[in-house]
């Protein structure tokens, strides 16, 4: 007879998840996850697989939880400039939270990238790109909507809003202040008077 898990599979994996935040992928090792998963060695490994199976999980992790939070921001508000406002902000609190590590799993993961492979390399990628076609949706609705100029360019807009979320990121990690970045915000919202 088959022995039933005796621990809560999600939790485990933002345990994981919040380890190669801090660390990165390559400094992460077995015996991190397992002391913060709280599982042993054989258990990891019967439950995800290798380092690289659970790197994988987490980073659908982030997306169903930390990734979409800030896109539903996107979206709760029937105004465009304040949902990418609170999108924005959203990132910046996340960073600033002391219960996480500071920038964004993502961005860090693909400044190592050359640690991952291409499944990694893909799910990464995939991530910003969801990122920038939910903008650009969000955009071109606005935009039908008459809520924005009928010549701006929603594509690039949406480029320039993801790529600032994540270069927010970045410096956040290179200590430039809460304040400095809202600045940084308030421009890039500005972009879509």
């Amino acid at each position: 007879m088959a022995r039933t898990r005796q621990f809560d599979e999600r939790q485990a994996l933002v345990s994981a998840m919040l380890v190669f935040w801090e660390k990165g992928y390559e400094a992460t090792s077995i015996q991190d996850l397992e002391q913060a998963m709280g599982l042993n060695r054989t258990s990891i490994y019967n439950a995800f697989g290798n380092k690289r199976a659970i790197f994988n999980r987490v980073m659908t992790c982030y997306k169903e939880s930390v990734m979409s939070s800030l896109l539903a921001e996107l979206d709760s508000t029937p105004n465009v400039r304040e949902g990418v406002r609170r999108m924005l902000n959203g990132a910046l609190n996340i960073h600033f939270d002391e219960d996480n590590p500071g920038g964004c799993l993502v961005v860090l993961s693909v400044l190592e990238s050359e640690q991952h492979d291409a499944e990694s390399r893909a799910a990464m990628q995939q991530t910003f790109q969801d990122l920038k076609s939910a903008l650009q949706d969000r955009l071109s609705r606005a935009k039908k909507a008459g809520e924005l100029s009928k010549d701006l360019n929603v594509g690039s807009t949406a480029t320039t809003i993801s790529t600032t979320m994540a270069g927010m990121m970045v410096m956040g990690k290179a200590n430039f202040s809460k304040a400095a970045l809202k600045k940084t915000i308030n421009q890039v919202v500005s972009l879509l008077d």
